[in-house]
């Protein structure tokens, strides 16, 4: 082996890289998590929070924000709010949703809500509770929220009219109660609230289109219950709504048709519930007098809002029937009256609606009741009870009305049936009066009286059919028929056309013509008796002296 082959090789050096490739992959991981960080903030929504009186199927990071069954937020936290009465639902919400959160936008809880008028959010019973987002119109952006405890009626954008309600009734209406127009339903009440001051209802309704266009000035609403039964002197009126109103009430609408259609509205225009359509169809009078009347009979039946007639047609109505007034008296004190206040429209008087034909009907009053104008309470309904107050005349006049308070008195009369009864009652009393004792007594002793009487005649009967059967008793009656043909055959020997009856004629004629001769011979000696001593032709001898 020589010595050039024990040399050792000569190290090739090369230079070293100062980063490993090694480096790339956390790189590009750190890269890409920076990529999905960015995409995720650019993708991203505001974060907004929602008040809600409860946080009642609502879970923090799992309960999500829709809007028409797509998600479109995330609720991320949920606190209490300052009052602890009340919890705040912080939710982060889509970068595209983000140009939707408005003044006017709404949120509330989609979860199974059954009432009279609707079924809703059933199938949340498997998914869960969500949150729904309903966008507003408004341009103003907002980020806090008031969340609603009820769905809205009508989606925000639907064509159709907002108009408020207010109603005195005893019936409420709830969300949701239909509004009918001739039976086809042309919205809903959305809102209800009460007004503590005013003690009245107040109810925010929708109609949808094209029924906002009926809405007008004269349009009049009216309570839709159930069943409506009204039972009068005409009879029995039965009227039945929808399967809906029956089971929840609701309101109906039109022009009543006495009035015109009516111009246009604006929106959050207010209207008043009437409590039937009776009520609609009777024109409105707003010019109207109040009097007083004071009765001595009871007032049972009679009830504020009862109806004032003359002759039948309705002119006012009752406004009072309590006592509270300062001439008020011990009401025990049989001498005291009961005061009814009433009210008088001069519309319905055939005067004007205003000032001008309420000025008249008080000055007319006056001759009224000097003329014999006075009120009665007459019977509306025998059956219900109900009563009303009826203006007559009766003859029975004053030299000048009197006053009660500051109102001017309406004379009072007794009801016409009142009148029949207190008749009734007097009849009544007199037949007490009849001494029924006596008479029955009387009637015995007479009734004994007969009796014996006719105990005597069937004694005296008796005797006169032994009489009959007596041997002598049969030949005094044959004679006694015997002396009755003898009378007979002389009766007919004087009969009409027999021999004995003609001259019997013909000497009361010839009797007859000589008292007729005699006639001036008795009126002659009548007024000259010596005339059958002295002639009447010599001159009455005069008596002379003797020589």
């Amino acid at each position: 082996m020589t010595p050039e082959n024990n040399e050792l090789p000569e190290a090739v050096v090369k230079p070293v890289n100062r980063i490993s490739t090694i480096w790339l992959i956390p790189l590009i991981a750190l890269t890409i998590g920076a990529w999905m960080v960015i995409d995720q903030w650019l993708k991203q929504g505001p974060l907004i929070t929602i008040e809600f009186s409860n946080a009642q199927g609502i879970s923090p990071k799992e309960s999500l924000i829709k809007l028409r069954n797509i998600t479109v937020g995330k609720v991320v936290d949920i606190k209490l709010n300052d009052k602890l009465d009340g919890v705040i639902v912080s939710a982060r919400m889509n970068r595209k949703a983000s140009e939707l959160l408005t003044k006017d936008s709404n949120f509330w809880v989609v979860k199974p809500r059954v009432s009279l008028s609707s079924v809703s959010g059933l199938s949340t019973i498997l998914s869960g509770y969500f949150i729904e987002f309903s966008p507003g119109e408004e341009k103003t952006s907002k980020y806090h929220f008031v969340g609603l405890e009820n769905p809205p009626s009508t989606p925000i954008g639907t064509p159709g009219l907002h108009i408020t309600l207010d109603s005195s009734s005893d019936n409420a209406f709830d969300i949701g109660a239909p509004v009918l127009f001739r039976g086809s339903q042309a919205g809903r009440i959305e809102y209800a609230h009460l007004n503590t001051e005013e003690g009245k209802m107040y109810y925010n309704v929708f109609i949808e289109a094209p029924y906002d266009k009926l809405i007008t000035t004269n349009t009049r609403f009216w309570e839709v219950t159930g069943i409506d039964f009204e039972l009068s002197g005409q009879g029995v009126r039965i009227n039945t709504g929808t399967i809906e109103t029956l089971l929840g009430g609701g309101v109906s609408f039109d022009v009543p048709a006495y009035l015109t259609k009516g111009e246009p509205i604006k929106e959050h225009a207010q209207f008043s519930i009437f409590p039937n359509k009776q009520k609609v169809n009777e024109r409105v009078f707003y010019a109207a007098q109040s009097y007083m009347l004071l009765f001595n009979q009871s007032i049972r039946g009679l009830k504020p809002g009862s109806p004032v007639e003359y002759k039948g047609l309705h002119i006012g109505e009752v406004v009072r029937t309590d006592i509270d007034y300062p001439e008020m008296s011990n009401v025990l004190d049989k001498n005291t009256l009961l005061p009814i206040m009433i009210k008088i429209y001069p519309g319905r008087l055939g005067l004007k609606d205003d000032e001008i034909g309420l000025h008249k009907m008080q000055r007319d009053m006056n001759q009224w009741i000097t003329s014999g104008l006075h009120g009665a309470i007459s019977n509306n309904n025998l059956l219900l009870g109900s009563k009303y107050i009826e203006l007559k005349y009766i003859d029975s006049s004053l030299e000048a009305p009197e006053t009660f308070g500051d109102l001017l008195l309406i004379p009072t009369a007794d009801d016409e049936l009142e009148q029949v009864m207190t008749r009734v009652s007097n009849i009544t009393k007199s037949i007490e009066e009849i001494p029924f004792n006596d008479i029955i007594k009387s009637t015995s002793k007479a009734l004994k009286v007969i009796t014996e009487s006719m105990d005597q005649f069937d004694s005296t009967s008796e005797r006169f059919e032994n009489l009959l059967n007596d041997p002598k008793s049969q030949t005094l009656i044959a004679q006694i028929n015997s002396t009755l043909k003898g009378v007979e055959s002389l009766t007919k020997s004087y009969s009409d056309g027999s021999k004995t009856n003609q001259q019997l004629n013909d000497v009361l004629q010839s009797l007859d013509k000589t008292i007729n001769n005699l006639t001036p011979l008795i009126m002659k000696l009548n007024m000259q008796p010596n005339r059958l001593i002295f002639n009447s032709d010599n001159a009455e001898v005069q008596p002379t002296a003797g020589n």
